[in-house]
């Protein structure tokens, strides 16, 4: 970094040296290359003018410092060592299920859940307090036994059946959690094969347009030979060129959303920062649709997310029951023994202790729980309602893409790739010309890029579906 600093400076010197003796603006000086510095440096126009007229020593040495400056500036970027990884979907989600992240924290949210109903089914504690006479100033003994002690042993007791209704209500936590758990399954599944899909289309859209550009770049150099030779049109040059730069463009588009599309998987399925993912095949066979109304049953009965607003409603009536509970206070009762400090001595004793609920019978916090719980079947409502839309638009986008999908000949991609082909052998040969030839061009890479959405819609729409009824109705 240093040296770098120092050539620059080095160098912005030089350039407040040379304008003084040639009409030329700094930043154009710092922007030459090489080969345009020496040809302006050798430039007759200033071939008697001042600059010449210095030592021809400098001169060599200001060209040497230019040339060792822009070499010293530059810098050589070269790309990371990646290992390729070839993807399949099976392998996706076995490794998916056993090394997600996400899943095996919230994993330990059930865990907890059940540890939480553990926690609530046990009883308190008894207390056990002991009294000893430190000193008697009478006898003046520190701590004698046969002196003055006393204890006392006490329970509490939760007699309005608070305690049963807590145990019960972290019980039904247990099985959110559990659920919970499974809609988290079922969202990151999904955008597992989100992600596998968009690579793939990438990936293939690349391929393409790297095809495209292996066929385009000689007829670029031929026609480049050909215009020099004074025998192709400086038009047809710039066409081709416009053409080929075009596929390049789209296929940088490509690779940068390759990259984003690796980092979504490799932070899914766990894979090293120095990995590269390649999808081997996403291909999905035309099957049968199961009927609609299968469908939706299948999604009211197995939808976690459903099954989620449903458990709500049982906590929250659980929940009623736990607060009407509490409105009976907790009873404590104890034994308690004193040696000399009644009036008799070696005293026994039983008591009893509660509160009495004049004031506070817990009214407040009876109405909040049953105003969340006409809030949970709201909830439970809208929950349901979204389901049964979700699964409607998900089936008719599935039977549509599959219609049309249906429709495709077996053979239409092999045409294509046989039409580029020929078109470029034709065009060589001269027997089409060059608009006929980009006509085509622009033909294959639109049937190729139509032919790889669909596909892909087609794969997306089923995990759709699959998605919205909680479980793989259509593999």
């Amino acid at each position: 970094m240093l040296k770098k600093v120092l050539w620059n400076l080095f160098f912005t010197i030089f350039v407040e040296v040379l304008t003084d003796s040639l009409p030329i603006n700094t930043i154009h000086i710092q922007r030459l290359n090489h080969t345009l510095f020496w040809n302006y440096f050798t430039n007759s126009t200033y071939s008697s003018g001042n600059f010449m007229n210095k030592s021809s020593l400098f001169k060599i040495i200001c060209i040497a410092f230019v040339l060792i400056s822009g070499y010293s500036n530059s810098q050589n970027l070269t790309a990371p060592n990646l290992d390729t990884v070839y993807l399949s979907i099976p392998d996706a989600e076995q490794r998916f299920v056993s090394k997600n992240l996400s899943l095996l924290i919230s994993q330990y949210d059930v865990s907890i859940s059940k540890d939480n109903y553990l926690q609530a089914k046990l009883w308190y504690n008894p207390n056990l307090t002991y009294t000893q006479e430190v000193y008697n100033p009478y006898s003046k003994e520190w701590l004698n036994a046969n002196n003055e002690n006393a204890f006392q042993i006490q329970e509490i007791l939760t007699i309005g059946g608070r305690h049963s209704a807590y145990a019960n209500l972290n019980k039904i936590g247990i099985r959110q959690a559990q659920f919970q758990l499974a809609d988290l399954l079922r969202s990151l599944k999904y955008q597992l094969y989100t992600d596998i899909s968009d690579l793939y289309s990438n990936q293939q859209l690349v391929t393409m347009y790297k095809m495209e550009e292996s066929r385009i770049a000689p007829l670029v150099e031929s026609t480049r030979a050909l215009f020099q030779a004074g025998n192709a049109s400086g038009n047809d040059l710039i066409r081709l060129q416009a053409q080929y730069q075009d596929a390049v463009a789209l296929e940088i588009t490509c690779q940068q959303a390759i990259l984003n599309d690796q980092k979504e998987l490799k932070t899914l399925l766990v894979y090293p920062s120095n990995s590269y993912l390649v999808v081997k095949e996403i291909g999905i066979g035309l099957g049968q649709i199961p009927p609609f109304q299968t469908i939706l049953d299948s999604a009211q009965k197995n939808r976690p997310d459903l099954m989620l607003a449903l458990t709500g409603i049982a906590y929250q009536k659980q929940n009623v029951k736990l607060q009407h509970a509490t409105t009976i206070p907790d009873l404590t009762v104890g034994v308690s023994y004193d040696k000399a400090g009644s009036y008799e001595p070696n005293f026994w004793g039983i008591y009893g202790s509660m509160d009495l609920p004049f004031f506070n019978r817990n009214q407040g916090n009876i109405k909040v729980a049953r105003d969340q719980e006409k809030q949970a079947e709201l909830n439970d409502s809208l929950a349901l309602h979204s389901v049964q839309n979700e699964v409607t638009s998900n089936y008719c986008n599935l039977y549509r893409i599959n219609t049309e999908y249906s429709r495709i000949d077996a053979g239409y991609e092999n045409d294509l790739n046989e039409m580029m082909n020929n078109a470029v052998t034709n065009y060589n040969k001269r027997y089409i010309s060059l608009l006929d030839l980009l006509s085509q061009i622009s033909t294959f890479v639109d049937g190729k890029t139509n032919l790889i959405n669909i596909k892909v819609q087609y794969f997306n729409a089923i995990h759709s579906l699959n998605y919205s009824t909680g479980i793989d109705i259509i593999k």
